[in-house]
């Protein structure tokens, strides 16, 4: 069941199970990646994931994740040497102050006043993407407007030129594919992307990449390495989180019979993304952690320069933290769960993910009140450690 919590061939929601039933069974797994390397996947409650995301003795260093990564990798024999594209020295994959230095360049352009000032435009560009789409006959919507939507927005923000936008999304999926012979080749080939266009000096200084490459805090500037790592995280965050969402709740919506409610009523709509980052979360585990010392996580020791993957999904279906906590429901007091993380790494990008979702969810619900699921086999899902997406979601538009 470990190797479960990191892949396999499975459908929507089949992913709960194994985690819930991981989270039951103890706080920690032992699970080998497909490239070989070993991690513990932590499965805990709420409260206990909670301080987890927020100790800083689970160190997010770039260096150092990428050191005993790399010498795990030795032994077993590999030639993959760069990590740069998913571990390199990111807000991401950094610790205090380095962190809140990185981090204080990027807030500005996803705080709560810059989002709402996307909302026009991010109903702009659904409402266009909603209008090509064909009625009556089976679409994949994920394909056609997941993960299309987030794109073109944060390609916006970051300057990423329009015409180069399905190119970077390709090399986004193949590189979160977790085959390295197909991942590190387009990690690779996006990184020489990023480089072209941020050496370019053809970026608007008013878009966010632009913006990083002339920072300058009292004399301190980015260098290239961080301006790399950063462009990796803005871009393949600033998507991948928002279109797995948006391919989760229109499925849960439908899948629970409440489609037709929240055409009925828009007020529905942030309830329904709330629930389903609780109970349906797009991010299955936080990205990688290493363990600075031995750390004490659920009654069991865990050694120094461990690798870590905490568990998302389990945490927000914690029976002690919700009622009936497997089960999807939309009169909850309260839908506490960790899907945008806690502490100093909460997500940057959360208030825009929900507004992009929301936005979604309300125009494609009142344009389409009877739109169907299209078949009887449940979606499969994502196949990477991150992530839990729909890699497809057929439905039929219906008016």
């Amino acid at each position: 069941m470990s190797d479960l919590l990191t892949g396999g061939d499975l459908r929507a929601r089949e992913h709960h199970r194994i985690e819930d039933e991981a989270r039951a069974a103890g706080p920690l797994h032992g699970v080998t990646l497909p490239n070989g390397v070993r991690v513990q996947v932590v499965t805990v409650g709420l409260d206990l994931t909670r301080k987890l995301l927020a100790d800083l003795r689970l160190s997010k260093d770039s260096a150092a994740l990428q050191r005993e990564i790399k010498r795990q990798l030795a032994e077993l024999g590999s030639t993959q040497t760069d990590l740069a594209g998913l571990f390199g020295p990111s807000m991401l994959n950094s610790d205090n102050p380095q962190h809140a230095r990185l981090r204080a360049l990027a807030v500005k352009a996803f705080n709560g006043k810059a989002v709402q000032e996307l909302a026009p435009r991010i109903e702009e560009i659904t409402a266009e993407l909603i209008e090509r789409l064909p009625v009556g006959e089976e679409i994949d919507l994920v394909d056609a407007l997941a993960v299309p939507m987030p794109l073109h927005i944060i390609g916006e923000v970051l300057g990423v030129p329009e015409d180069d936008r399905a190119r970077v999304r390709t090399l986004i999926e193949t590189m979160m594919s977790m085959d390295p012979e197909v991942s590190q080749p387009a990690s690779d080939e996006l990184g020489g992307y990023f480089h072209t266009l941020l050496m370019s000096h053809a970026l608007d200084e008013s878009s966010l990449f632009g913006a990083l490459v002339v920072a300058d805090e009292d004399g301190d500037r980015l260098s290239h390495d961080e301006l790399m790592a950063m462009a990796f995280l803005l871009v393949v965050a600033g998507h991948e989180t928002s279109a797995g969402l948006i391919a989760n709740v229109v499925h849960d919506a439908l899948d629970n019979g409440l489609w037709a409610k929240a055409a009925a009523d828009p007020g529905l709509v942030p309830v329904l993304v709330e629930e389903t980052l609780r109970q349906n979360s797009p991010v299955r585990h936080a990205t990688h952690r290493i363990t600075t010392e031995p750390v004490e996580i659920g009654g069991v020791v865990v050694p120094q320069n461990t690798l870590l993957l905490i568990n998302i999904g389990s945490a927000g279906r914690c029976p002690v933290a919700h009622e009936d906590a497997a089960q999807y429901r939309i009169d909850r007091p309260t839908t506490g769960h960790a899907t945008f993380g806690h502490g100093p790494h909460f997500c940057l990008g959360s208030a825009l993910a929900r507004l992009e979702t929301e936005t979604v969810l309300r125009q494609l619900t009142a344009r389409f009140p009877h739109t169907t699921y299209f078949g009887d086999e449940q979606p499969a899902v994502t196949h990477n450690d991150i992530m839990a997406s729909l890699t497809s979601l057929p439905v039929v538009l219906r008016r």
